[in-house]
């Protein structure tokens, strides 16, 4: 119990810069995070991000690069420690 409340005050600060840039609140992102809610999150965002999202998350090649870059795997290595 005490680990997860560790992770979510580490996440916070990614938490409120993602809702900032998608204009948004830190606690309506995260209800649309963890009920799987990503449309609802991509109409906040501009159009052609919404679009390259989009294109990305339709090509599974383009996914697996996404989660395999440097910067993916920081981010799961940070949200898996215990």
């Amino acid at each position: 119990m005490k680990e997860n409340h560790e992770l979510q005050k580490s996440m916070k600060p990614l938490l409120d810069e993602a809702a900032k840039r998608l204009g948004t609140t830190p606690e309506d992102l995260k209800q649309r995070l963890n009920s799987g809610d990503i449309q609802g999150i991509m109409n906040n965002m501009p159009k052609q991000q919404q679009s390259a999202l989009a294109k990305t998350l339709s090509d599974k090649a383009a996914c697996e690069k996404l989660l395999n870059s440097p910067q993916a795997q920081a981010l799961i290595k940070k949200l898996s420690q215990k």
